[in-house]
């Protein structure tokens, strides 16, 4: 088929024929992933201040008992001072005293002897006595509460302090907070009154300790993670026993170099022109010849050299570029033809003559590996290795330099020490941290340029947590138990979907511009044309868009091609906060749950339009809560499957064969006449992109090195998009293979972090991204400037949204006064929370503004699928540390706070070993299949 000419500019309404109906099969792989908390779930309940809790607990019941009989007592007063208008003096001491008795304030006198009985009535001075014995009990327990917190914020600094020598704690504040790490010795070392900076450092350790006890985000051994499998049977949900011992050896960790140091190290080396002379070169792929002039990708490559940054992460743009071609070009082009690989310096021999300098050709070459028509292999890393440092270092020595040996000695030093880390303890490992970094300061110093820092991050760790016998769940009770809900939960998710609508844009696009059933051999040039005539204009759009209005009612979004799915979608997300409404309308006052049936999933299920394509990936991360009779399921978070969330950790279970299992998975997974090939994305000098081969093929854009066989590789210039009238999907096809490509990205950088052509792949993806938030778009009231609670919603054992509370920042207890003591504070916020009917524990997430991450926080990703500023806090309100991180999150909220209920709550975990409670979170993966019903 011929391609159909671009119609530019124009806008074009076709009619298609309905594509058959489908059903969706789903699948889930016979592994899931374990994370677990580093520190156990007591660490926080230690931290906790039981005592001044209960004192405050005390008197706030004597506050409401006061308040309770005070309400009657004053009416009583008001009838005492009806009946005593003659005597002025006595009518005034008895609306002292009803005030008084109204406000909670201490009467004078405050002696029942000192009131008269006789015009107050026997039951009403009865009364009295009764109150203000109580308020004089009241005033007791006030009076005894800053000796009670003064002490126990005392034993409270000592445990935390002596948290900070915990190896797990202090080993992970090593690598994601090395300024914490250096400023906890001076804390340590002065106990007593706190100045600022102590204050400061005391509320980054709490925050870490907190969330490694309380939260699962894998980072060194703050979390660990430990691959599962679904064995047969109806036992328990999950199984998994640590092993009896001491908590050093409770982990094993595995310690990977920043590669983002080897980045820096290959652009020292690409900006020397002395030593580019040394460099084998090869050209880029997907180059062409048209009227004269040299087609090509050129991708552009922007790094920080700022050794002060917690994260360095350069920055890849590509786009066509064009070079008018002459005999130079001819000849280099003739001399590298057929992936030939030349070093620099003897391609300038070849090509210099008499009437063409050295120089003059030299300069040349120079200035085409600056514009990227020129690569150098041996500079790039391979993402898949199981050691890319090691290959880097290889590399290196393969080009035959002494310079390049001498940095490939120190390569090869750094990736030793690197590997040696986790079996130091914590002074051994910063003195490994120490000598990596003067490795690479004398590696830089060598290249002549010392100017140029480290990173700051040196090293990435993961951990596994060491158990008796393997992680286990059995099938039948997820087949039986929770399956059904989250297959229902899974056929809703495309509703939510934020990727979704770039994929049916770009189709639209598609058949705008090139017809239904149009074709377009030139994918370079179509990833052009679309960036640059749509793509980038759309994008910025969507990322300004506001999804909800003032109101929160849903907004359409602009359908670009009048494409009916995008309609559907929208008429779904709208259906949906139509019967949530409905169903928060029928619940009785006060009610903790809104329960969702069947109905309601398969009927949104029914509206997601039918061409979305073949597969439908999702994995879910969820927490199990054991509640005695039953077990539920909760549901924190939904992401792309396709082996995502577990290829990341491949390497720690080399031995299990993790990447086998996944082949595996995805193997059964490819549909028929489709192949799945990963997209790297661009970025090699990353952590982010660390994962095995799992795919059978690999896509190669222009400027990668792809390490795999040729026969594996598919370059840009064998594919072809073409749109398929008959079931109204967008498709990338292989010349080569005769078959559809289906792209696969296993990255962890967010799609509008990837370069342009790589963004405009991924469209041909199934990279979902969705989070389902149900009560957006509804007409259940916001908090405004107070505070609104929300019911748990479930659907059957299946929790899809917790309770919560979202309240204005202004709406908290007013900041502390100067002349406010700690126990004043701390009752202030116990009141508080009685008033507003919170539980215990909490976690509080802000909206509307990103807090500054805690003093010295390297584990912030750009670009990652996640940012530790936005992580929800920890917050147990018997905690006077917990009220003081809550406070300052309330300060730096912009619109609002959101609390959320610690569901599964402190007695609901299900991971309990020699070293107390582990909240725990399981990721398992559902990939959905379509199948049509000539397939049935």
């Amino acid at each position: 088929m011929t391609s159909t000419p671009p119609t530019k500019g124009i806008t074009v309404t076709v009619a298609l024929p309905a594509p058959s109906a489908t059903e969706v099969s789903w699948r889930m792989p016979e592994v899931f992933m374990l994370r677990t908390a580093g520190l156990p779930l007591e660490v926080a309940d230690r931290l906790a201040f039981d005592r001044s809790a209960a004192w405050a607990r005390r008197v706030l019941d004597l506050e409401d008992q006061l308040r309770a009989t005070g309400r009657e007592l004053a009416d009583d007063l008001q009838g005492a001072v009806a009946r005593n208008l003659d005597d002025e003096r006595l009518r005034r001491r008895l609306i002292r005293l009803r005030r008084d008795v109204y406000n909670l304030r201490r009467p004078d006198p405050d002696d029942p002897a000192g009131w008269p009985v006789e015009p107050l009535g026997e039951p009403t001075h009865r009364a009295l006595a009764d109150w203000l014995t109580r308020h004089a009990a009241y005033r007791r327990e006030l009076a005894g509460g800053p000796a009670v917190l003064t002490e126990e914020l005392a034993e409270r600094r000592g445990l935390l302090r002596d948290l900070a020598d915990d190896p797990d704690l202090r080993g992970g504040i090593l690598l994601a907070s090395p300024s914490l790490d250096q400023y906890l010795p001076g804390y340590l070392a002065t106990p007593g009154r706190l100045g600022k900076r102590a204050r400061r450092v005391e509320r980054s350790l709490l925050e870490y300790a907190l969330r490694t006890a309380c939260k699962t985000s894998p980072f060194s051994r703050l979390t660990t993670v430990n691959v599962g499998t679904f064995g047969p049977g109806t036992g328990p949900l999950l199984t998994a026993e640590p092993v009896p011992g001491a908590a050093a050896d409770a982990k094993q960790g595995v310690a990977r170099l920043n590669l983002a140091a080897l980045g820096r190290i290959s652009a020292i080396v690409l900006a020397d022109e002395t030593l580019r002379a040394d460099l084998p070169v090869t050209l880029t792929t997907g180059w062409r010849i048209e009227r004269g002039r040299l087609r090509y990708l050129r991708r552009r490559r922007t790094g920080s050299e700022d050794g002060d940054a917690a994260v360095t992460l350069e920055s890849i743009h590509e786009s066509l570029f064009v070079l008018p071609t002459g005999r130079v070009l001819h000849d280099i082009l003739a001399a590298l033809a057929g992936g030939r690989v030349r070093r620099m310096a003897d391609l300038v021999t070849e090509l210099a003559t008499a009437d063409r300098p050295a120089a003059e050709v030299e300069q040349y070459l120079h200035h085409l590996l600056r514009v990227g028509l020129l690569v150098v292999p041996n500079l790039h890393l391979d993402i898949h290795a199981a050691d890319p440092v090691d290959g880097y270092r290889r590399a290196l020595r393969r080009i035959g330099r002494d310079w390049a040996d001498r940095l490939a000695d120190r390569v090869g030093m750094v990736n030793r020490l690197a590997t040696g880390y986790p079996a130091h303890d914590v002074a051994g490992r910063r003195q490994v941290l120490a000598d990596i970094r003067r490795e690479l300061a004398a590696a830089h110093a060598d290249l002549g340029r010392s100017d140029v820092p480290a990173p700051r991050t040196l090293l990435y760790e993961d951990a596994t947590l060491r158990t008796r016998r393997p992680v286990t769940a059995a099938r039948g009770s997820w087949e039986r138990d929770v399956l059904p809900g989250l297959r229902a939960l899974a056929r809703i998710m495309p509703v939510f979907d934020i990727n979704l609508p770039r994929r049916l844009a770009t189709k639209g696009f598609f058949r705008a511009r090139y017809g239904v059933g149009g074709r377009c051999d030139d994918l370079l040039t179509f990833a052009h044309e679309f960036q640059q005539d749509f793509f980038e204009h759309y994008t910025g759009r969507m990322m300004r868009r506001r999804a909800f209005d003032a109101d929160n009612a849903y907004v359409r979004q602009e359908n670009w091609f009048r494409q009916d799915e995008i309609t559907a979608l929208d008429d779904a997300r709208i259906e949906v906060a139509r019967r949530i409404n409905e169903a928060y309308g029928r619940l009785p006052a006060g009610a903790e749950e809104l329960r969702l049936d069947d109905a309601f999933l398969a009927d949104v299920a029914a509206m997601v339009p039918e061409s979305l394509g073949t597969l439908d990936p999702r994995s879910f991360f969820l927490q199990l809560a054991d509640q005695g009779d039953r077990h539920r399921v909760v549901v924190n978070r939904v992401y792309s499957g396709m082996t995502l969330l577990f290829s990341r950790f491949a390497h720690l279970f080399a031995d299990a064969d993790l990447a086998g299992a996944l082949r595996a998975e995805l193997a059964r997974l490819q549909p028929p006449g489709a192949v799945l090939a990963e997209l790297k994305g661009g970025y090699d000098a990353t952590n982010l992109n660390l994962h095995p081969a799992v795919t059978p093929y690999e896509l190669v854009c222009p400027g990668e090195i792809s390490f795999r066989p040729d026969a594996e590789q598919i370059h840009m210039d064998d594919l072809s998009v073409e749109h398929d009238p008959a079931s109204d999907r967008l498709l990338l096809r292989s010349r080569r293979l005769d078959a559809e490509v289906i792209p696969v990205y296993l990255g962890f950088l967010l799609p509008m972090a990837l370069p342009e052509v790589q963004q405009v792949l991924l469209t041909f993806a199934y990279l979902g991204m969705a989070q389902p938030d149900l009560w957006a778009g509804t007409t259940v009231p916001l908090p405004g400037r107070g505070i609104a609670g929300y019911p748990r919603i479930v659907h059957g054992d299946l929790v899809l949204q917790r309770r919560m509370w979202k309240l204005h920042p202004d709406h908290l207890p007013p900041p502390r006064t100067p002349e406010q003591d700690d126990a004043d504070w701390f009752l202030r916020w116990q009141r508080w929370r009685r008033d507003n009917g919170l539980p215990r524990r909490v976690f509080a997430t802000p909206e509307g503004t990103r807090l500054a991450p805690a003093a010295g926080d390297e584990t912030a990703q750009p670009g990652a699928a996640g940012r530790p500023d936005h992580k929800p806090l920890y917050v147990d309100f018997d905690s006077h540390f917990c009220l003081q991180l809550l406070e300052a999150t309330g300060r730096a909220a912009g619109s609002r706070l959101v609390l959320t209920e610690m569901l599964p709550d402190r007695d609901e975990q299900v991971l309990r070993g020699p070293g107390g409670t582990h909240v725990t979170e399981l990721t398992v993966e559902l990939n959905g299949v379509r199948v049509g019903k000539a397939d049935r």
